[in-house]
């Protein structure tokens, strides 16, 4: 991997420092992974948009006069946790008449934003999301979570910011966005990966005459992989699929050619040549056309044709002035000098991790024997993920975005750098805790699902004030429920729900028939093992390698994978003596 970078890890953090200090008119650094706009807008609706950042210039790229308001980023191809969504939502909310989330529809950007909006709608907020789906290369089916959402995203911020920017209520506003959505339909291709600095190596490879029909934004593959074609071809076949997938008939529309981070501006410029004289002879008129790297993924090489069907409204709104770092069409639009500064509960990411070479904090022995025992099943939770780090990431490389080791290693390493801390109290506070800072680290869709598993443990150890083998079969029951009704997804599915619930099942099993608890969550453990290992042949109907369809099957589902480690190390730290099936610890 050879990358004009310093430690994968300051990656995320100095791309937003570069920007912000290269157009300090015009953004500002609200905390290390949240940047807003330089001048506030006040008395208006605000927009807030993110993800995983190397999508650059997208999403803080946007944040300006006449688009959004604030951009939240996660990990590179990592949705930010819902503590840094509500946050940058907290950052723009004061003096706005309602908030619009702008989410792209990734599992993980969806159960982030989504657990935020409700959030700060519980604190009075007046807020609202939409969720974006323009990717035609994924078919929405009940084998997949629905459409991706790609580069056709930068039309949802520049119409709904101008609607915003004129006035619209948080109803208009979001009105607004749902009729860009419902107009606007993409697709790309590749002819080269990219590499995720953390992964260190290509999420896949292509030889060098070979291409990725479909592919995705997060460095997935896509759909078909063929002999390379000219770039006509190619232009040909993307938008067959997308005038076949709407009304295009005598349409006034827009276009986008958009890079993918790696390819040159000449390469866009022949691809956008065919993407007009195509359209002209289908009676089709382009109204505004617009061509460069606005959505990238890192390095790919690679590019995606977006048409966005226009009416008189959209075609006003499109033609709006804006002014931003990745937008600098007309004049920008009149704005007091109200400066943003962040607020107080606005602050920067806390950074807990354990490296190489220092002195992991163990758990205080001062504790109670139930938190004792938490914190030390936490501990031995962290040191078998970081022993699995490179194993998991492997898994999820070829169905996935190459990072599910290396976030789950980074929340439960930051885990249990906390431990003396967090434990500091009773075992359910020690759970709820952990759960929050799970939640906070792990990013992602993991993250939250991994956090509500924990917070359901806090609430039935609170619930019943003990802490035994049925307290934790009930939280592993209660936590299998709120991640199915949070993210979805049933047996079958190709996800963590696949080891969760025939561990469960074992579980139960051992309560009725009295086996002493460390044998019983031992079996439980290879219940869990075997779902994951049954993973394998499954064709995924949830999550980012729903996209790939068939080509999902053969590969061990990484979310079920880490499960049954987790499972197996608290197997492991438990004695028959800790947790007995019928006594309190």
């Amino acid at each position: 991997m050879k990358k004009f970078i310093n430690r994968p890890e300051d990656v995320e953090r100095q791309v937003v420092d570069g920007y912000v200090k290269t157009y300090p008119g015009i953004i500002a650094k609200a905390a290390d992974d949240i940047v807003v706009r330089a001048r506030r807008k006040t008395g208006k609706v605000a927009l807030v948009s993110g993800g995983g950042m190397g999508h650059e210039p997208a999403h803080l790229g946007y944040v300006g006069e006449g688009m959004l308001d604030a951009a939240v980023g996660g990990a590179i191809y990592t949705s930010p946790a819902e503590d840094r969504v509500k946050a940058a939502i907290d950052a723009v909310a004061p003096g706005a008449t309602g908030v619009l989330l702008i989410v792209k529809n990734y599992t993980g950007d969806v159960v982030n934003f989504k657990m935020a909006a409700s959030e700060a709608a519980e604190e009075g907020v007046n807020i609202a999301y939409v969720v974006v789906d323009d990717d035609v290369a994924v078919d929405g089916s009940s084998f997949t979570v629905g459409r991706r959402g790609v580069a056709g995203t930068v039309f949802v911020h520049k119409c709904a910011g101008a609607a915003a920017e004129a006035g619209a209520d948080l109803a208009g506003v979001e009105r607004v966005a749902k009729k860009v959505i419902a107009n606007v339909r993409t697709m790309g291709v590749a002819i080269e990966p990219c590499t995720v600095p953390a992964a260190g190596k290509p999420g896949f490879t292509l030889a060098d005459d070979e291409m990725e029909m479909g592919v995705g934004i997060h460095g997935e593959p896509g759909v078909r992989r063929a002999a390379m074609e000219p770039a006509d071809a190619m232009v040909d076949e993307i938008l067959e699929k997308i005038l076949a997938d709407l009304d295009y008939a005598n349409a006034r529309v827009a276009v986008l050619v958009n890079g993918a981070g790696g390819t040159p501006p000449y390469e866009l410029a022949i691809v956008s040549n065919r993407v007009h004289d195509v359209l002209a002879s289908r009676g089709i008129t382009v109204v505004q056309s617009y061509m460069g790297s606005y959505m990238t993924s890192l390095e790919m090489r690679g590019f995606s044709i977006s048409v966005l069907r226009l009416d008189e409204e959209l075609e006003h709104l499109l033609a709006a002035p804006a002014h931003a770092v990745a937008w600098q069409e007309g004049a920008a639009a009149p704005a007091k000098e109200v400066a943003a500064p962040a607020p107080a509960s606005v602050g920067a990411v806390p950074v807990a991790s354990a490296h190489a070479g220092e002195t992991r904090p163990e758990p205080s022995g001062a504790l109670d024997p139930a938190t004792e025992r938490v914190a030390r099943v936490l501990a031995a939770v962290a040191d078998t993920l970081d022993a699995h780090k490179d194993e998991l990431t492997e898994l999820d490389m070829p169905i996935g975005d190459s990072d599910h080791g290396i976030n789950m290693a980074r929340g439960f390493d930051a885990v249990r750098a906390q431990l003396p801390e967090l434990g500091t109290g009773d075992a359910a506070t020690l759970l709820r805790k952990a759960a929050m800072t799970i939640i906070s680290k792990v990013g992602g869709s993991s993250g939250p699902l991994y956090g509500t598993l924990l917070r359901k443990l806090s609430v039935a150890v609170k619930r019943a004030g003990t802490l035994s083998l049925a307290v934790f079969a009930q939280g592993l029951e209660d936590g299998l429920a709120g991640i199915e009704e949070l993210a979805g997804g049933a047996p079958g599915d190709k996800t963590m729900i696949d080891a969760m619930v025939p561990a469960l099942a074992s579980l139960k099993d051992s309560l009725a028939a009295e086996v002493p608890a460390a044998e019983a969550l031992s079996r439980a453990a290879r219940a869990a093992a075997d779902g994951a290992e049954a993973t394998i042949p499954l064709v995924a109907r949830k999550g980012r390698a729903s996209y790939l369809g068939e080509r999902s099957a053969g590969h061990k589902d990484p979310g079920a994978a880490s499960f049954a480690y987790c499972l197996d190390a608290v197997a492991k730290a438990v004695t028959a003596e800790g947790i007995r099936p019928d006594a309190a610890a």
